[in-house]
């Protein structure tokens, strides 16, 4: 095999959109982690910085969704919502609460990704720009 030869091979090196959601939603869910262990550690001095690394990430995530799109968008972005109230307020039971929409909202998409993929490699849905990757990789 010529050296050429491997620039025609079609390899995904690139995060797909789903791939770069499931991550997302992975740091979000850790982050619910570290504020849940510290709540019931009773440290609410390390809570404040906890808090605003999770409501970045939520945030991140309303900033994608599209709501005019349909009810699903809709509800995923009201349940994002919900959780920003959720972590609000400093307690182990409201944070659990976040914490397993995000894990459900997480399933969802990881039940769906072989398709989501395919849907990106087919054109159907566009890929992702730099610019998206970048925000989350310096997050």
């Amino acid at each position: 095999m010529y050296a050429h030869n491997a620039y025609r091979k079609n390899v995904q090196t690139a995060w797909t959109r789903v791939d770069m959601l499931l991550a997302l939603y992975d740091s979000t869910i850790q982050c619910l982690d570290d504020g849940i262990d510290l709540l019931n550690r009773g440290d609410l001095v390390s809570y404040p910085a906890v808090q605003i690394k999770v409501t970045e990430r939520i945030l991140y995530l309303v900033d994608g969704i599209n709501v005019e799109s349909g009810s699903v968008a809709s509800n995923i972005h009201d349940l994002c919502v919900f959780c920003i109230g959720q972590i609000a307020t400093p307690t182990v039971e409201s944070w659990v609460s976040a914490r397993e929409v995000m894990a459900t909202l997480r399933e969802g998409f990881q039940a769906i990704r072989e398709e989501a993929i395919q849907l990106e490699a087919t054109g159907a849905i566009p890929p992702l720009s730099m610019s998206s990757t970048q925000t989350i990789v310096h997050a």
